[in-house]
């Protein structure tokens, strides 16, 4: 089924499971930054919008997937067409994305990926072996006090998929949330850092 009508539905049901989607529904919140040296407080408001991709993978290169074999229950159909197979992982390490992005005008750290994207990391289950959840959004100013952010995909690596690690992205790369969210709102230049 399409994303868009599973999302709007707010559940997803495979086999016996109802798996509940209301936390992935596109939500609009307020926050503020506070006031620096340089800038007055801003008060803004930010539309999340979350993509099927937080709760589903998508098939190994030039391959398909069979859902007479996996079950058509587990078809996901992306934003652009694309089948791909639900993911109860992926949907438990979804419930962590609603505070995630609503931490973002705080001190939360976002690396640049080099792309038109943004990843920042949370650690799940501290008190068990660790696992480095990444989430990939993107962030658009639709106004001075407006912006929009949409979560393209959020996952852990698993060990068939361990290229460009989290560890791997240097030190220097990164900026605090509620600057990159204050800069995009300003419509100022966000610029890498240079490496040292």
């Amino acid at each position: 089924m399409d994303w868009s009508i599973t999302k709007q539905a707010g559940h997803k049901r495979v086999g016996n499971e109802n798996y509940d989607l209301r936390h992935l529904r596109d939500t609009t919140f307020s926050f503020t930054i506070p006031a620096t040296k340089r800038y007055s407080e801003l008060n803004a408001e930010m539309l999340v919008q979350y993509s099927s991709h937080c709760i589903s993978f998508g098939p190994a290169h030039g391959e398909r997937f069979d859902f007479s074999v996996v079950g058509r229950d587990r078809l996901v159909v992306d934003d652009r067409g694309n089948e791909r197979c639900f993911c109860p992982d992926r949907f438990a390490w979804s419930k962590h994305l609603p505070d995630i992005i609503r931490s973002l005008p705080t001190d939360r750290i976002c690396y640049f990926t080099g792309h038109e994207n943004w990843l920042s990391i949370e650690i799940l289950d501290p008190h068990g072996p660790p696992k480095i959840y990444e989430v990939f959004f993107n962030l658009t100013r639709q106004s001075g006090k407006f912006l929009r952010v949409y979560v393209e995909s959020a996952y852990v690596r698993t060990g068939e998929n361990t290229n460009r690690r989290p560890c791997h992205f240097r030190r220097e790369s990164k900026i605090r949330g509620k600057v990159l969210l204050a800069k995009k709102l300003r419509n100022q230049p966000i610029t890498r850092p240079r490496h040292r």
